[in-house]
């Protein structure tokens, strides 16, 4: 094993395999040992665990996890730093290592898992939306137990912003739908390698049961979403029209669920959507 969260072992591995930090697979690695170690305790991971990393770079994570588990499946979308990343992890033989895009991979996971990533900055939304969402076929897979994830500072805040503020938007929506969302600690830009020009925020989703609702309710609920957040400075009455339904059956279902329709989007809560989903 490679200590990688030391910049000179980091960078003398790159130089070793002739790579390049990508920018176009968002290539940031963390490289304090602190941060890491408060990463892999937020996951509350004990020796039975099987973990999903998102983004396994050069295994500075991958180590510490395989460490605190039983099993860790590293997913690495980057083919060239695979042979690097199998040097790093040498000596540890319950790391698998799936060289795939996880957002184009049909990902199942036949045992309970948890997962754990430092997310490229322009794909957390699709990622997380992957994690909860029901595909198009209405197919949802098993959740994580647990999810802590690092990502940008601004859109850990969209995540787990309250009904009524300015970042409160569609993800906040999903997110908070699916998952009991709170934001742990902040990650200044200084301990990664090459510096991002952002600061990050790591993020601990729990999943919420919501096993008894239905999934036909659910997907229609999110086209109210889609289109309440399309044109969220308009009314409902407004926004919502968008979603294909009449305005008499959308004022229907607004009075049935309580609901004013001169209120914005922005106001409603994850359940006020399902609910008013579910008289349309």
């Amino acid at each position: 094993m490679i200590e990688i969260w030391k910049r000179k072992e980091l960078e003398k591995l790159m130089r070793a395999h002739g790579l390049r930090y990508s920018k176009s697979y968002g290539q940031n690695f963390l490289t304090d040992r602190n941060t890491l170690e408060k990463i892999v305790d937020a996951a509350k991971l004990n020796p039975s665990d099987h973990v999903v990393e998102i983004g396994a770079g050069l295994g500075a994570l991958t180590i510490l996890l395989a460490q605190a588990s039983e099993q860790v499946t590293a997913i690495e979308i980057d083919r060239k730093i695979i042979p690097a990343l199998r040097e790093a992890i040498e000596g540890l033989d319950n790391i698998d290592i799936v060289n795939d895009d996880f957002l184009k991979m049909g990902f199942v996971s036949p045992q309970p898992y948890k997962l754990v990533g430092n997310l490229p900055y322009y794909i957390t939304t699709p990622i997380v939306a992957k994690l909860f969402e029901p595909g198009p076929d209405g197919f949802r897979p098993r959740p994580p137990s647990l999810s802590v994830l690092m990502i940008q500072k601004e859109v850990a805040e969209r995540l787990v912003s309250l009904t009524g503020k300015k970042t409160y938007g569609a993800i906040s929506v999903l997110v908070q739908y699916y998952a009991e969302a709170e934001i742990l600690f902040n990650v200044s830009r200084e301990v990664f390698v090459p510096k991002p020009g952002v600061d990050s925020t790591v993020i601990r989703l729990k999943p919420r049961d919501v096993s008894e609702d239905d999934t036909a309710v659910t997907a229609r609920m999110f086209r109210l979403v889609r289109s309440g957040f399309d044109m969220r400075r308009k009314t409902l009455k407004n926004s919502l029209s968008r979603a294909g339904f009449s305005e008499e059956k959308l004022l229907a279902a607004l009075a049935k669920a309580d609901i004013d329709p001169t209120r914005r989007a922005e106001t409603l809560s994850p359940r006020d959507f399902y609910t008013l989903a579910s008289y349309l």
